[in-house]
């Protein structure tokens, strides 16, 4: 069920609707029986059921075990069982075909006259959600952060919140337990607010960045006839489009889970008023930098592996081998692993982790030297024309990347960078433009949505909500703007015959 169809608008209004209107004791069983419907919509196999049914019972089980077992030799034991078996899961689940693909061309390589057949899986929704969620709530146990919980319908209401299965955002279960059990009151206001929200997601979705895809999926579907300006623009106008469909979903997530006054981590902060790609991963996918952070780098960094490994860079190296070359080895375990988790292709490891890494690599040693060179100009690295170049900077690095997030392999990457560099500048002057899938007037509404969208995010990147600015106003001009969006949804909106609105980018993740 994806989040823009009618369908699931229906269903939500109907979960809403029962939520409200049960008493407080089984508030919790409502929101358990609609995520299970929405685990299992149209994909109820034995496959699937096993699926949730090893999660769950791993989940449950080890939890209860890790209780009586915090920090201890034989809970790490316990923890480390069920952490394998989770992975395990998604790992023959989601990554069998990348581990077939590279057997298959490491025999080509030495002409071996073998082939792999690869194999389809029926997957759950969310699966490397709540995977990853899992075994965030057994590590946390373990540590004493939580308690088990004690309930195993309730344990399997944290892992399928149907909210969060399609595009996350990673929640811990300290976090959640309070708001997700507790009986809540039917709030207008919270209804308002969180209502507005989730139309504010369906218009980046709709109007933006299928709008954008339209544009991208026609050059890079023909790189023989559209390249050079084309593909730059493709580029970039992808980068938005993955923004735009990804925080679209979350927009409408924490809507919905506002409504039912549920908290939730927010994910995006304004990544593109970033100065570095460093500080860009901080405000994009915030909550899976941080279960990364939690879970693999600090651990990884801490261990006696990485400690080993520090002291004889110390001695053959010096003091400042000591502590970044543990460092760096741990960030790029870290990203190589964002890079598998984004999906079983060398695509993803490439654009969403090995190229990252390297960004950051260079930024950790190139800024002094900048800095240095900055100095001597005698160039304010504080004025708004010097900011304004480190965010293009980090944007077009970023864009870049993500060619490989977006192609379908690693030569389909190279191809699209190939046909970057031909000049054909004129493209830029008359028609030629809107010959790429999108005309004059789709131009036209998208330039406008994208001048919405920055005034939205430069309003978010200063610590402002807009709605709370349009709470301020007076009711006239409020209502004239809820009118305005949902109008600009129904008119300007990309649906229909041809498209596919509710296709989430980061929904296979």
């Amino acid at each position: 069920m994806n989040l823009t169809s009618f369908s699931f608008i229906i269903f939500c209004i109907l979960t809403f609707t029962l939520y409200f209107s049960f008493p407080k004791k089984y508030k919790w069983i409502v929101l358990s029986v609609s995520s299970l419907f929405f685990l299992f919509y149209k994909n109820v196999t034995l496959s699937t059921l096993l699926q949730a049914l090893i999660i769950l019972f791993v989940s449950y089980f080890i939890g209860l075990k890790l209780e009586k077992n915090k920090n201890t030799k034989t809970g790490k034991k316990y923890l480390t069982f069920g952490i394998l078996i989770i992975l395990g899961v998604l790992i023959y689940l989601k990554y069998t075909n990348l581990f077939l693909t590279t057997f298959n061309h490491l025999f080509n390589l030495f002409n071996i006259n073998f082939q792999f057949e690869l194999v389809h899986h029926n997957s759950l929704i969310g699966l490397s959600y709540f995977s990853l969620i899992m075994i965030g709530y057994l590590t946390d146990i373990y540590r004493g952060v939580t308690n088990a919980e004690k309930n195993i319908f309730k344990c399997a209401l944290f892992m399928s919140y149907f909210p969060i299965l399609n595009s996350g955002p990673f929640v811990k279960y300290d976090q959640m337990k309070e708001s997700l059990y507790k009986d809540h009151k039917f709030d207008f206001d919270r209804l308002k607010r969180g209502a507005i929200r989730v139309l504010w997601g369906i218009f980046k979705i709709l109007v933006i960045s299928q709008r954008l895809g339209i544009f991208v999926d026609k050059v890079y579907g023909d790189l023989t006839k559209f390249k050079g300006v084309y593909v730059v623009i493709a580029c970039l106008f992808f980068t938005l489009q993955l923004y735009t469909n990804f925080s679209g979903s979350i927009d409408m997530i924490m809507g919905i889970s506002e409504i039912f006054d549920i908290k939730l981590p927010e994910n995006f902060d304004a990544p593109f008023f970033s100065k570095t790609i460093t500080e860009l991963w901080r405000r994009w996918h915030i909550t899976l930098g941080a279960w990364l952070k939690d879970y693999i780098f600090y651990p990884l960094l801490k261990s006696d592996f990485m400690q080993k490994i520090g002291k004889f860079c110390k001695e053959k190296f010096g003091k400042k081998a000591y502590k970044k070359v543990p460092l760096y080895l741990s960030m790029f375990v870290m990203w190589i692993l964002i890079g598998a988790w984004h999906g079983g292709a060398y695509t993803f490891i490439i654009g969403s982790g090995l190229l990252q890494f390297i960004y950051m690599f260079l930024e950790d040693n190139l800024t002094p030297i900048s800095d240095k060179i900055n100095n001597k100009l005698g160039i304010n690295k504080e004025t708004f024309i010097y900011r304004l170049y480190q965010r293009i900077r980090t944007f077009l690095l970023f864009s870049f990347s993500m060619i490989f997030f977006r192609a379908e392999s690693v030569s389909k990457a190279i191809k699209i960078i190939k046909a970057m560099f031909v000049r054909n500048y004129h493209v830029l002057i008359g028609k030629s433009l809107f010959k790429a899938g999108l005309n004059i007037s789709n131009f036209a509404v998208l330039i406008i949505a994208l001048v919405i969208l920055f005034i939205v995010e430069l309003f978010k990147n200063r610590g402002k909500d807009v709605r709370d600015i349009l709470d301020k106003q007076n009711i006239v001009f409020r209502w004239i703007i809820y009118f305005a969006l949902i109008f600009g949804i129904i008119i300007f909106g990309c649906y229909g015959v041809g498209y596919n609105p509710a296709d989430f980018i980061y929904r296979e993740f």
